[in-house]
């Protein structure tokens, strides 16, 4: 799916470029007309940057300039000018499909977007008035993000999308990519980072075997509230200052707040760590994992009889399930569009005449 964030970044970092172009006048204040839409300059300069910005990053240091940049077999000049129209077709193949599906954006998405697009245009203000793009345009590229977004979620919702993914696929996605984990890790190095040693060391596997053979289901907590403990003592032990425990008060802890979910390929675990949770039964009995700074005693569960899971996740499985697919959908209709040049626009922002500020 789409990044606003990357994008701007992409586009307007002052350390890959800045855009100048002299403000645009009447008669090229539009690009032209896009499968009988105006498509105002802003928008077409807009993705012309972006694609110059990604063409740029991709100069050696023994090219001098970014017109000898090669991308995907063609130069610089044919791969900006194909891309940023591609990009700006797909901008309104966007409008015209969500149109057409008789979408809407709510008051408060419409109020979002522009206090959105009013804190980014204000972060690169100057970069975005140098290329030509004003608050206005940009602010179209914004809820051009929010309409793919809601046309995204159109085609595939579960109950009223036009191609829904199933629920059983969520939850049969859920159980291969994501686990429901509690985990003590005990450290085999000092505070400074060290490895540990001898009896030191051998007193840390000690304890997380000790961890693993008294842990249930109904300790967990307690000893993961223990292992904390045993570690801020150390901690103020080494700094000379008072140590005072954290009671265990299973009253006070929130449900699952103790619990972890990972993802197969998005974890802070080692990797290896990580494999060895997803080859383990979700059986909710404790078991041990052997790292090489750190041991591990680890308890996974069933995710899908954590309560609310499924929706948790809806979003984020959609999109891994279905955004190759729906680009390759915005690339088609995209495609399927033609457009009607303003000549005097298409001269005047031709890739060659974008100019880089020094």
């Amino acid at each position: 799916m789409k990044s606003l964030k990357n994008k701007i970044i992409a586009a307007f970092s002052a350390s890959v470029m800045a855009l100048s172009l002299t403000a645009c006048g009447e008669d090229t204040a539009y690009i032209g007309n896009i499968g009988g839409m105006e498509v105002p300059a802003g928008i077409y300069l807009y993705h012309m940057t972006t694609v110059y910005s990604s063409a740029a990053m991709q100069k050696t240091e023994e090219q001098k300039t970014v017109w000898e940049v090669t991308v995907d077999g063609k130069t610089a000049e044919e791969y900006i000018a194909e891309e940023g129209l591609l990009r700006t077709k797909k901008h309104i193949a966007i409008e015209k499909k969500f149109d057409e599906l008789g979408l809407t954006l709510t008051d408060k998405e419409k109020a979002d977007i522009k206090s959105s697009a009013e804190g980014y245009y204000k972060q690169s203000e100057s970069a975005m008035k140098s290329s030509g793009i004003s608050l206005d345009s940009f602010t179209k590229i914004v809820m051009n993000d929010t309409k793919y977004s809601k046309l995204f979620n159109a085609y595939y919702d579960a109950e009223t999308g036009i191609d829904p993914v199933k629920s059983s696929q969520i939850k049969s996605y859920l159980k291969e990519n994501y686990a429901r984990i509690k985990i003590i890790e005990v450290s085999l190095k000092d505070l400074d980072g060290n490895l540990l040693k001898g009896a030191e060391k051998e007193k840390a596997i000690n304890l997380a075997k000790e961890y693993q053979s008294k842990a249930t289901d109904e300790n967990f907590d307690e000893l993961m509230y223990d292992n904390y403990n045993v570690l801020m003592k150390q901690y103020a032990e080494k700094n000379g200052t008072e140590f005072t425990p954290v009671e265990y008060n299973p009253e006070e802890i929130e449900e699952y707040a103790m619990e972890q979910i990972i993802g197969k390929n998005d974890s802070n675990l080692p990797d290896s760590v990580t494999e060895e949770i997803f080859a383990h039964k979700a059986d909710g009995k404790a078991f041990l994992i052997e790292g090489s700074d750190a041991y591990y005693v680890v308890v996974r569960y069933n995710i899908l009889d954590r309560e609310g899971i499924e929706e948790t996740y809806k979003d984020t499985i959609l999109k891994a399930l279905k955004s190759e697919e729906f680009a390759e959908l915005e690339t088609k209709w995209a495609e399927e569009l033609s457009i009607e040049w303003n000549e005097k626009a298409k001269e005047r922002y031709a890739p060659k005449e974008l100019k880089v500020a020094k």
